[in-house]
């Protein structure tokens, strides 16, 4: 009895692995759906930005949305570096989801884009983008993404 019991507990897992090496997950697709910039006019002066990313998820299995690091661009300026956002958002499977990212811009990094910060506060367009990895978890295991959005 013992010896069956571990023998169908073997080809229980074995089915199981097996199954999990078939499920071939994608990388979702992404679009910038949102963009707040807020100038904070204190001394010294700072600038928040608010993001909305839009995830698709092709996959035929749900996933788990961990976090998500990515650098910032302004009129193709690297603005920020290495910014890291836990999330914990659930993207449903053949789904579509929100990220929604914010960014603390210091004065330092204003420096170096104030053009491109003084068009924005003018209310001129800019071009923003979002480059970094989408780290989800999943039924095959932890898979990074790596994700570029702009608009």
């Amino acid at each position: 009895m013992k010896r069956t019991l571990i023998y169908a507990s073997v080809l229980f897992l074995l089915s199981g692995c097996n199954t999990l090496a078939n499920l071939h997950i994608v990388n979702p697709s992404y679009s910038l759906r949102g963009i707040e910039p807020r100038v904070n006019f204190g001394i010294p002066p700072t600038m928040d930005f608010d993001f909305t990313v839009g995830v698709d998820n092709p996959n035929a299995v749900a996933l788990r949305l961990d976090h998500f690091d990515f650098d910032l661009l302004i009129n193709n300026n690297r603005v920020l570096n290495n910014v890291r956002s836990d999330q914990g958002i659930h993207i449903p499977a053949r789904g579509v989801g929100d990220i929604h990212l914010t960014s603390h811009v210091t004065y330092d990094n204003l420096r170096s884009i104030f053009n491109e910060v003084a068009n924005i506060v003018q209310g001129n367009r800019a071009t923003y983008a979002i480059q970094g990895n989408a780290y989800y978890d999943t039924p095959a295991g932890r898979l990074r993404f790596p994700v570029t959005v702009s608009r």
